[in-house]
């Protein structure tokens, strides 16, 4: 993984690569040097800072494990957010940071923790449910990002290449390995190989890969414990694009129509005189009473 950029706290010796202090170096009249970052110039007549994807790529390495959690109905305040990532227990610590009303950036400091935050896509707490998804450069409030973690399993797969380096190696071959299960580890379950791996969902997914040279070797299956659904037409996670409510609004569940609400009488006061047009209400069934002392209907 690629250094992060240098922050204010970074000290001089490792900018410089000697073990001059900021004040000795300003003292002797030095510059301190800053990492270049793109180029100076203009856009279509204005100011811009020209920077190509690449060095975008290489300034986004810190975020490189960040989750967004999406509120769909009402956020609880941050301070409760962040209790609730501590309540988990987690290995590591995890910053939380407010991205906007509905939106917060999650950061946790080890991978294992991210795994197991990614792998549950919702999370429930003070009866709010929390969308999981993974951050990118292209963040749109309104959108997810097709990366999304899968468990890939591999039957067959040859015993020398029950070693964790082989693995991580194969995995690569679909995606971003992010952990091999115990079992696999252990070697206690030879008959297939399970794997964390992060994938694009957006594109079909690969049913075999071959293991060998152009003269010998073999084509290992790929299976897939759930592959999720994603909508190209929307850019979410959870449907797919034949069952999407944006592109096809006539799949919407039709609205049962209200049963009409009864009018409600008049109530007409005990020996009040009847008015022209007046609605006298009707008398209980006598079974239920005697005579005049039986109430009228409210």
């Amino acid at each position: 993984m690629a250094a992060p950029w240098p922050t204010a706290s970074t000290p001089s010796h490792t900018l410089h690569g000697a073990t001059k202090s900021f004040a000795d170096v300003t003292a002797g009249g030095e510059a301190v040097a800053v990492p270049e970052l793109g180029s100076l110039g203009s856009h279509r007549g204005e100011p811009a800072l020209i920077i190509s994807r690449q060095e975008l790529t290489a300034l986004a390495v810190p975020f490189r494990n960040a989750l967004i959690g999406r509120f769909a109905l009402r956020r609880p305040p941050m301070e409760s957010i962040r209790k609730f990532f501590v309540s988990l227990g987690l290995k590591g610590e995890v910053s939380v940071g407010l991205l906007d009303a509905k939106h917060v950036l999650i950061r946790p400091s080890l991978e294992e923790d991210y795994s197991r935050l990614f792998i549950r896509r919702m999370w429930f707490f003070q009866n709010s449910p929390m969308a999981i998804s993974k951050w990118s450069m292209d963040f749109k409030a309104d959108q997810d990002y097709s990366i999304a973690p899968v468990w890939v399993t591999l039957p067959g797969l040859p015993l020398p290449f029950f070693d964790k380096r082989s693995l991580l190696k194969l995995g690569s071959l679909l995606g971003r390995p992010l952990q091999l299960d115990a079992a696999t580890l252990q070697l206690r379950r030879l008959s297939v190989v399970q794997m964390l791996v992060e994938i694009d969902v957006s594109t079909s997914p690969v049913k075999r890969v071959w293991i060998g040279d152009a003269d010998c070797g073999q084509w290992q299956p790929v299976e897939y414990e759930a592959w999720p659904s994603f909508c190209g037409f929307c850019r979410k996670l959870g449907h797919t694009e034949s069952g999407c409510y944006k592109k096809f609004p006539e799949l919407l569940p039709s609205k049962v129509k209200e049963p009409a609400k009864a009018l409600a009488r008049p109530r007409v006061e005990k020996g009040s005189a009847q008015s022209a047009g007046a609605v006298v209400p009707p008398m209980r069934d006598k079974k239920f009473g005697s005579g005049a002392n039986t109430p009228a209907w409210d």
